[in-house]
């Protein structure tokens, strides 16, 4: 058993048998609800969001920028991202694939393009292909597993390609960018939204908005969710660490609470987490 990151999002994450958990394929049919804050989750999976419809701000990392239909955002895995929709009506395509499905020459671009903004050029010609990775992907036969990664590179090729050659700039959030830099920066200890907001020279109140239309996060939510990140990967990588220093160094002053939240997030306990990272367990 084994706990890759958080899927709190609603979304249908069963992978097809063809594939195991290497690739999915999903395409969310039109949606027409208020309810506009999608789900946060990180993941060890690469993802590939692409908007058919509407419009949202996607949270990514540390950037948050608008899109709209036709746009694709990137996603490495093990990072932190959310949707915040601002239209009820829309819908979208989701590619999830393992890391081997990701061509050499692109992987070290992603991290530079976090989104690709639709051109005239590109769009007909990203969608033909998405088509086609969905025909694959439903009628897999001895040769699917080639033939999605062959047209999965297809497709990051052409998008870093016209990454360089798109003049559409998308709308950005200095803000956020800012406030999530200071938190990664400052998650072990005490920050606070003053803290945050006066280091971004604007008001709490400003700031705490901002974060929450253009992120989905409130503040406080995504100050936890980082801390536990952080945390995880200290439980998995040094299993021999006690848990009490686990979460002190991650900004939780009370242990009992850090180990509380952590099964609520993770649906196990940071016990287990050692346990099933083979570690011997110490608990002080």
């Amino acid at each position: 058993m084994t706990n890759k990151g958080i899927i709190d999002s609603g979304e249908d994450m069963n992978y097809s048998k063809a594939f195991g958990t290497d690739f999915y394929f999903e395409r969310q049919p039109l949606i027409d609800t208020q309810i506009i804050t999608g789900g946060h989750h990180y993941h060890g999976n690469f993802e590939i969001y692409y908007l058919t419809r509407g419009e949202c701000w996607y949270f990514i990392d540390k950037k948050s920028v608008k899109l709209t239909a036709g746009d694709i955002a990137l996603i490495p895995e093990g990072v932190i991202h959310k949707t915040n929709y601002e239209t009820s009506k829309r819908s979208r395509i989701l590619i999830h694939c393992s890391p081997e499905f990701i061509p050499h020459t692109v992987k070290e671009l992603i991290p530079k393009m976090p989104y690709f903004a639709k051109t005239s050029q590109t769009q007909k010609a990203i969608e033909k292909i998405i088509d086609s990775i969905e025909a694959e992907y439903l009628s897999p036969d001895e040769f699917s597993y080639d033939a999605l990664k062959s047209k999965l590179a297809d497709l990051l090729i052409l998008i870093a390609r016209g990454n360089k050659i798109s003049d559409h700039e998308k709308t950005e959030s200095p803000v956020v960018e800012k406030a999530v830099s200071y938190i990664k920066a400052h998650y072990a200890s005490g920050v606070t939204l003053k803290d945050v907001a006066d280091y971004c020279f604007v008001s709490r109140e400003h700031l705490s908005r901002t974060f929450k239309r253009e992120t989905g996060f409130g503040f406080n939510e995504y100050l936890t969710v980082y801390r536990l990140k952080k945390a995880e990967s200290i439980l998995k990588t040094n299993p021999k660490s006690k848990i009490s220093e686990v979460a002190l160094s991650c900004g939780f002053n009370d242990s009992n609470y850090f180990s509380k939240i952590y099964k609520k997030m993770y649906n196990v306990s940071p016990m287990e987490t050692k346990i099933l990272s083979k570690g011997d367990v110490t608990f002080v």
